[in-house]
């Protein structure tokens, strides 16, 4: 009682808590914490020498079970990667087991490990392997980025979805998938079970497109090259995009990979676009609009960070020891952060979302991937594209 009578005194004096007020609430965090950490070194962490994690089990049962088409269910056809991995075990827990109360603050900091792994990412892509793609394919990849985001935005006010759930939508299906969902959540207030019903769309959608894509493109005879830019325009999911492209040819993998680096470069220009096309509506209704000041108190430092780092390794200021021992602690600020992101996610709360978010995306999607052949093939056929 007597610290909350001093907590309210100073309240009311207007005077900010100082930085040793948070360990009570540090303190109460530790169970959701040590939780957090431990369910992620059993999901799977790069460098550690644990070899009973879920990954080990699904590689050891794809082994066990017949191949299909000459590939593993989980590793390689439905590619249970450390995102998968981390965010099903993390609902399959909540929604299986139940959460103690006790673990519900530390949780809240699956936020802070996303933003740091973010900023991460930044360290594992150069301006370079941009110009590799040549004018055109960057062209391509540009339009299709930005046009599928306000195609779906569009959509989604058609259909009267929320603001925040068209912009995590746009960021899923225009951009790269997972990456860019969670990449923009934070900017346009997407809570976790908006965020898991964009990644629940984006991967369910890019399996189809693995299942029927190669075949369409062995179907319309498109060469190795145009195949990949149309894996890494019309398949959402980054992980996806390589698969089918790897899927249709070794050639076609290789250039699904370099312009899947391209939208993750845009990650950021999206994540702004995204904000002020489905974010300002009430703004945009005003008469005037303070830009700097919605960017000023909207905007998120953590694409700052990303930018900032970015830069530095298009500069060469990290080593390559440096780089790669980046891209391990960015596995694991991710696996962190989609573990506490699966453990907040109610799958009753999803399914508050209804099926109308399904659809508009599964429309544009299709729009977008049609429109994405089409273009292709008949630059393909003039003599633009390999």
């Amino acid at each position: 009682m007597a610290t909350d009578a001093a907590s309210l005194s100073q309240d009311l004096k207007g005077e900010k808590a100082s930085v040793w007020s948070v360990l009570p609430g540090f303190r109460e965090s530790y169970p959701g914490l040590l939780a957090l950490i431990i369910i992620a070194v059993f999901c799977q962490l790069p460098g550690l020498p644990w070899p009973i994690t879920v990954y080990h089990l699904l590689h050891y049962i794809d082994q066990v079970l017949p191949p299909i088409y000459g590939k593993g269910l989980f590793t390689d056809l439905l590619h249970f990667n450390y995102v998968v991995i981390s965010l099903v075990v993390g609902i399959l827990i909540r929604n299986l087991i139940g959460v103690p109360k006790s673990w519900e603050k530390g949780l809240s900091y699956y936020s802070i490990f996303l933003h740091a792994g973010i900023i991460m990412l930044g360290s594992q892509y150069l301006l370079r392997d941009m110009v590799k793609l040549g004018t055109v394919t960057i062209i391509i990849m540009t339009v299709f980025v930005f046009g599928s985001c306000a195609l779906l935005i569009t959509m989604g006010r058609l259909f009267k979805l929320e603001d925040s759930l068209c912009g995590i939508l746009a960021a899923g299906f225009g951009m790269c998938g997972v990456t860019a969902a969670v990449a923009t959540a934070p900017m346009i207030r997407a809570r976790t079970e908006q965020i898991t019903y964009a990644i629940a769309a984006t991967v369910s959608f890019g399996i189809f497109c693995m299942i029927g894509l190669p075949a369409l493109g062995q179907l319309l005879n498109i060469s190795q090259y145009s195949f990949g830019v149309i894996s890494a325009t019309g398949v959402p999911n980054s992980a996806q995009v390589i698969a089918t492209g790897f899927m249709y040819g070794f050639e076609a993998g290789k250039v699904a990979g370099f312009v899947n680096i391209g939208r993750i470069v845009l990650i950021p220009a999206g994540a702004l676009f995204i904000y002020f096309f489905a974010m300002t509506r009430d703004v945009l209704g005003r008469e005037k609009i303070n830009v700097l000041q919605v960017i000023r108190e909207r905007f998120p430092i953590y694409v700052l960070g990303f930018i900032a780092v970015w830069l530095a390794n298009c500069l060469h200021l990290f080593p390559k020891p440096a780089v790669f021992a980046m891209d391990k602690v960015m596995i694991w600020f991710f696996t962190l952060s989609f573990v506490g992101l699966g453990l907040q996610t109610k799958l009753s709360d999803v399914r508050k979302a209804g099926i109308r978010g399904a659809i508009v995306a599964y429309i544009a999607g299709t729009i977008k991937l049609v429109l994405a052949i089409v273009v292709v093939v008949i630059l393909m056929r003039q003599g633009y594209l390999r």
